[in-house]
């Protein structure tokens, strides 16, 4: 049965038609916007076809850059979800591992043909520094590392041509005595030990950035033909390209040697191999694609003969790519399946990309002039989730816990157990005094994960965040839980350890506390309160999970200040919780335990935990 579409929609597609019948889009690209779509005199079979109609490759969006052309847009290829579902690792080519060529990331179906211009002429962009390669310079190069953002690093000497007689003499210097100074060229998709041929791109001042043209001596850890065709040039993943066991090796080495250099620990603290879990693909419950202020392409008013007056044509917004950000470069990449996310939210993606694009086309978007982030969380009771404003529940061991769905929870709930498990354990664990921890301030608490899931195994529990929503839901949580030796604070975490918030202690025996002189007087009666910077400090641990910046160096002066027993510090970011561990050690702590997490599998992402100890004198 032939169904009803909105007018802009069904005149865009006629206009596809038309510029078929008419010579301005070959037959076989019409066949491919036209996928899944019949017309008969201005009716479509469904309306879901405005997908296909607008799914935009790397080919096709440098077409719509081209402005002396309104029609670009409609020549676009489509690129169906089940093309990247069905795109699985299969036996490796031996071709493919000796030759991986940088046209990968166009694996995507496309038009063979380019415009000659294109493929002729090269333009050297304007603030283009030409020192000390030039554009599109072409290196052999072996890979020496990785980087915490998981780049490649590769080491060449400074070419002698740019150095001035006084560089060059230094650098015969310094061959002759010691190591010379190289200069950095960073490539994406590599592995260590690799050796590649590059096209240099941009120059920095201290370094270069390249891209991959073709691995010519590839590592035996190399993923020959990653699963996601996109991955070469989406900046979602990292290391598709790597085995797992490869990946979660330079994960520890990485935590390591962030230890090393930043925190200048010598000798660096035992870090313990990376922890991660079998599902590392399709593990990802929530996902964010974002899409740019949409276009305004031109369409005939009814179906037009050829050529089309003016008076019969009318502008429309578009949206043409729904994605995330490239590898090396900020525009959006049109990505229509994500293969990290879970099936369920797959699925709704093809959804909501038709239904966000219809909208744009039918002139019903909220904020038309603007571009827009979107949900998708995957939840056990409520399905797939788009409304940020909407609450929604997670199971975590035996705990439920009840969030706004565009709230701060973490995203991989394989994963999550696991860490949870790990801090408990360390907030826990006896230490070398023998006294029980019997206090627990959870810093940058959001929902409550940690101060809830620890609850059972001290007297009193207390979480600070700073955004009130959160405070609201940790506090409800602890009620849906039937917990009641918690209390939540809506504050600055700067300003927890002298808030005067009261924390109501729940009913217990004197025998808890052990009668340690560290307690307050009133600690241990039934229905009294007490502020946090009573707690007694040689029973209390203080956890710290804070955003991706790390701590402030104020919240960091009042920790020292207030001088728990215990520190855990989950972090998001290694390379912030090395800048902050150094001050914690150099404030009379000792590094007891370095584990880092594999939350995102084939991401550069490491969540790290790391426990000091307070060295009594």
């Amino acid at each position: 049965m032939m169904g009803r579409i909105h007018p802009p929609f069904g005149r865009f597609i006629v206009v596809v038609n038309m510029l078929c019948s008419a010579g301005v889009v070959c037959s076989n690209r019409a066949a491919q916007i036209g996928t899944g779509i019949r017309t008969c005199t201005g009716m479509v079979e469904a309306r879901s076809s405005y997908k296909s109609a607008f799914h935009a490759t790397a080919a096709t969006r440098r077409r719509i850059h081209d402005r002396s052309s309104p029609w670009s847009l409609l020549s676009s290829a489509s690129t169906s979800q089940q093309e990247f579902k069905t795109r699985r690792t299969g036996p490796k080519s031996p071709f493919a591992t000796t030759r991986l060529r940088a046209s990968m990331s166009t694996s995507m179906s496309m038009s063979t043909t380019e415009p000659e211009q294109e493929q002729q002429q090269v333009q050297v962009p304007k603030k283009f520094i030409p020192v000390p390669f030039g554009y599109r310079e072409e290196l052999t190069v072996r890979v020496s590392s990785l980087t915490n953002l998981g780049v490649g690093v590769c080491r060449v000497p400074y070419p002698a041509q740019h150095l001035t007689s006084e560089q060059q003499q230094q650098q015969q210097q310094q061959q002759q005595g010691e190591e010379a100074t190289d200069w950095v060229i960073m490539v994406p998709t590599v592995i260590p030990g690799e050796l590649i041929k590059v096209r240099v791109f941009r120059n920095h001042k201290t370094y270069s950035d390249a891209d991959l043209l073709e691995v010519l001596e590839p590592s035996p850890h190399r993923i020959s033909e990653p699963p996601c065709p996109l991955f070469a040039i989406c900046g979602g993943c990292q290391y598709q390209h790597m085995d797992i066991d490869i990946q979660r090796e330079w994960k520890t080495n990485q935590v390591k040697e962030l230890l090393q250099r930043v925190a200048e620990f010598s000798p660096c603290p035992e870090v313990t191999p990376t922890v991660g879990t079998d599902e590392i693909y399709h593990y990802r419950s929530k996902i964010t694609p974002h899409y740019d202020k949409p276009l305004k392409i031109t369409v005939p008013q009814s179906e037009p003969t050829v050529p089309i007056p003016m008076e019969n044509v009318e502008k429309i917004r578009a949206i043409t790519v729904i994605g995330f950000k490239q590898k090396t470069k900020r525009s959006i990449l049109d990505v229509p399946y994500c293969h990290i996310a879970t099936e369920a939210i797959n699925e709704k993606l093809t959804q909501v990309r038709t239904d966000k694009m219809a909208e744009a086309a039918e002139g019903r978007l909220a904020r038309p002039n603007k571009g827009a982030t979107l949900l998708l969380r995957d939840t056990a009771e409520q399905g797939v989730v788009t409304d940020h404003n909407l609450y929604v529940t997670a199971k975590v061991k035996d705990l439920t816990f009840r969030f706004l769905a565009g709230n701060f929870f973490q995203n991989n709930p394989f994963m999550l157990p696991i860490m949870v498990d790990h801090v408990v354990h360390a907030a826990t664990v006896m230490p070398s005094s023998n006294r029980k921890m019997t206090h627990l301030i959870d810093c940058y608490c959001g929902s409550g994960l940690f101060c809830l899931t620890a609850a059972q195994h001290f007297e009193t529990c207390v979480g600070i965040e700073i955004n009130n929503k959160a405070i609201d839901e940790a506090t409800a949580n602890a009620q849906l839980n039937g917990i009641e030796n918690c209390a939540f604070i809506a504050a600055s975490a700067e300003a927890i350890f002298e808030s005067n918030a009261d924390v109501r202690l729940p009913s217990r025996d004197k025998e808890m506390t052990g009668g340690d002189d560290d307690n307050n007087d009133q600690e241990g009666e039934l229905g009294m309160v007490q502020k946090v910077r009573d707690f007694p400090r040689g029973k209390t641990v203080v956890v710290l999970d804070p955003p991706r910046k790390g701590c402030s160096e104020e919240f960091l002066e009042q920790l020292y200040a207030f001088g728990p027993q215990r520190i855990v510090y989950m972090s998001c970011d290694p390379a912030t919780q090395a800048r902050d561990s150094r001050g914690i050690v150099n404030h009379g702590y000792e590094v007891v335990s370095v584990q880092p997490f594999d939350l995102f599998p084939q991401t550069r992402h490491i969540e790290c935990l790391m426990v000091f100890e307070k060295i009594n004198e």
